[in-house]
């Protein structure tokens, strides 16, 4: 949906009430002025849905282990989660959903710690996943990741359903993306678990994402 500039002339005291509005939630003038004659209308816009699919998101985590952090703006989300491992780190998971372009958004993982050998574990935990995640979507997904210093950046490609049918709601999308979060999650747990055992822990992963596209209906 393509965008355009319009004049309008518009009272002071509007003006300034969606400015503060827009200030507050960390956006635009036109961008909330936008959102507001779409919803009003029911126009959906990149934006509505982006907004509808973080508005959803959160519904799927487990409050227990997670904790999440809208970003500013309306496509972004920050996802907490501890890894029960010496030092005690915080993964975190930074979800962006893009406006327009081949790909849904971007998701980054990182630890938040300063001690080397944690990260260079971690490290290895992402070439590991990286390879295993090529190999099982070859053929179905192009897997597009950057691995550097500890920090993962994956695209989201458009949600793909495994039994073609009906467009995909934004419930379904904001589904899969936690559902992505949470399987990987997991399996760093998982990795971490028995770290100690490097090649015991990349068969246990890669059983755990074999498994785990088993029963997953929408693929990203």
């Amino acid at each position: 949906m393509g965008k355009s500039v319009y004049s309008l002339v518009l009272s002071d005291d509007i003006v300034r009430a969606v400015d503060a509005l827009a200030y507050k939630m960390g956006t635009s003038r036109s961008a909330l002025i936008d959102r507001i004659l779409a919803e009003r209308l029911s126009v959906q816009t990149p934006e509505t849905r982006m907004r509808s699919i973080m508005d959803s998101i959160s519904r799927f985590f487990d409050d227990e282990v997670f904790r999440l952090q809208a970003a500013a703006g309306d496509g972004g989300m920050l996802i907490r989660s501890p890894l029960p491992y010496k030092y005690k780190p915080t993964i975190r998971y930074s979800v962006e959903l893009l406006r327009e372009g081949k790909y849904l958004g971007r998701l980054k993982v990182n630890f938040r710690t300063q001690n080397v050998a944690l990260s260079d574990e971690m490290n290895r935990f992402l070439v590991y996943f990286t390879k295993i995640e090529s190999r099982y979507l070859s053929g179905v997904l192009d897997v597009v990741a950057e691995i550097s210093n500890d920090k993962l950046i994956r695209m989201l490609n458009m949600p793909i359903k495994r039994q073609r049918g009906e467009e995909i709601t934004a419930e379904e999308t904001a589904g899969a993306i936690a559902d992505y979060v949470s399987s990987m999650d997991k399996m760093i747990k998982l990795y971490f678990e028995y770290a100690d055992t490097p090649e015991k822990a990349v068969t246990l992963i890669d059983k755990a994402y074999s498994d785990r596209l088993k029963t997953a209906d929408i693929l990203l």
